[in-house]
């Protein structure tokens, strides 16, 4: 499960809860102090993404994001009821 932890107020960590909607993503949402951030992940700052063992924060959030989302279009695409037809218009 993905977990989000952010300060009350961020607008970072507001626009990255505005992809998870857009993306239709389940997470979690886990208010912080910094300090309290600083114990549970040294080194990083918030917002902080956290899925099972990959903590990503910063510079890595815009990447993470963007995999997220492929990973979601591709599971979906997969995922239905119908026939996929790729670009040689083969099932």
């Amino acid at each position: 499960m993905i977990k989000l932890y952010r300060e009350e107020t961020s607008a970072a960590a507001d626009a990255i809860e505005a992809e998870f909607r857009e993306l239709v993503l389940g997470y979690d949402r886990v208010v912080l102090e910094a300090d309290r951030a600083e114990e549970m992940f040294p080194g990083r700052t918030l917002p902080v993404i956290a899925n099972n063992e990959r903590v990503v924060s910063g510079a890595e959030i815009a990447p993470y994001l963007q995999e997220l989302e492929n990973l979601a279009r591709d599971w979906r695409l997969f995922q239905g009821d119908y026939c996929y037809v790729d670009g040689d218009g083969e099932c």
